[in-house]
Parts: C-alpha cells; sequence; structure tokens
C-alpha cells in the first residue's frame, strides 16, 4: 500500500507545484520535530485542483540546494574565468593573445582550487625517479603503466590529493541553483 501512496505522491509532486512546496515543507517539519502518531495528510489531486482560490504557498526560507560541481565551477568561472577561455570562441584570437590569457586563467584557477583543496603531490619523489611499491599498492593510489609487473618502478607522475574540502555553501534560491556566472551588464 505505501509503494502506491508513493508512486501517487512522486506524480502529484512532479505535476504540482504549490503541492510540492506543500511536501517538502512537511518533510522538513517532520524532520525536525519529534515523530507522533499523526502524520500529516497530502492533498489529493482533485483537493489540489479545486483550492486553486488558496494564495499561493510562500516559499521555504531555506536555502536550496545545488551541486557541489557547480559550486566549484561557479567558483573557478568566478576566480579565474575558467569558462570563458573553455567555451568561448578562440578563432578571433592569435596564439599569442590565448597563450596570455590561459597564463592568467591557469594561474587564478590554481589559486583557486588549493584555497579549497589544498592539494599537494600524493608522492613525494621527483618524475623520474625509481621508487619502492609497496606490497599491498590500492589501486586508487596506484596506477601501474607498462607490461613489468614488480616492487619497483620509475615514476611518470606523483599524483595529487587533496588535504582538505573547503566549499563554498550555497545561499540562493532554488530558480538560481543552475546558475553558473551571472551576466554582467555595463550601466
Amino acid at each position: 500500500m505505501r509503494l502506491f501512496l508513493a508512486f501517487r505522491v512522486f506524480f502529484i509532486v512532479l505535476f504540482h507545484r504549490n503541492t510540492a512546496s506543500r511536501v517538502r515543507e512537511l518533510i522538513d517539519a517532520r524532520s525536525t520535530t519529534p515523530q507522533d502518531s499523526e502524520t500529516p495528510r497530502l492533498p489529493s489531486p482533485a483537493e489540489t485542483k479545486t483550492n486553486s482560490t488558496k494564495p499561493p504557498v510562500a516559499p521555504s526560507t531555506k536555502s536550496a540546494r545545488r551541486s557541489d560541481a557547480l559550486t566549484l565551477l561557479s567558483a573557478l568561472q568566478r576566480d579565474a574565468r575558467l569558462l570563458d577561455l573553455v567555451c568561448e570562441s578562440l578563432d578571433q584570437y592569435n596564439d599569442s593573445q590565448i597563450g596570455a590569457a590561459a597564463r592568467d586563467v591557469i594561474r587564478d584557477t590554481r589559486k583557486t582550487l588549493d584555497r579549497m583543496f589544498g592539494l599537494k603531490h600524493l608522492i613525494d619523489a621527483a618524475e623520474g625517479e625509481s621508487i619502492e611499491l609497496p606490497n599491498d599498492a590500492s589501486p586508487v593510489r596506484w596506477r601501474m603503466v607498462g607490461k613489468e609487473s614488480g616492487q619497483r618502478g620509475v615514476l611518470s607522475h606523483p599524483g595529487w590529493q587533496a588535504t582538505k574540502l573547503d566549499l563554498p555553501q550555497w545561499s540562493g534560491s532554488s530558480e538560481d541553483s543552475l546558475v553558473i556566472a551571472a551576466a554582467e551588464v555595463e550601466t
């Protein structure tokens, strides 16, 4: 019976914005208050249609959720203009102009990544150096390149790891949660 109810609620929320807002408020209220025996009742689709004279439900004051990937992409655009370099057509620029712009973008991207992730090399050895592999080498930390197997190898890339995770928290509205960079208008 609950499975049928779950499907029904899914489609009601999918097609009725006001009901979706009310369901979110009910879920948020239940997660912050102790559970009691009386569960709030969801309106039926007929009630949703006939009660259109009711004033619209005020939007929740809680900020919307946003993907951390979009938050990171937004920070890289804001701080380093990464999307401007990657997504804009570069046909009108010569190689030296692109190189000069890329130098600034790469420098500022590095600063942003360092601030948020504290990047450092996974292995403290120089590329080309012979290194000893641990007996229980994790495939996440070590990728063996080549046909030879054994406990020694030549480091071709030291890898990267984060020493922290400090992404900004999204505080905007759900309507703006997919915006990566605002349109800029000179006035």
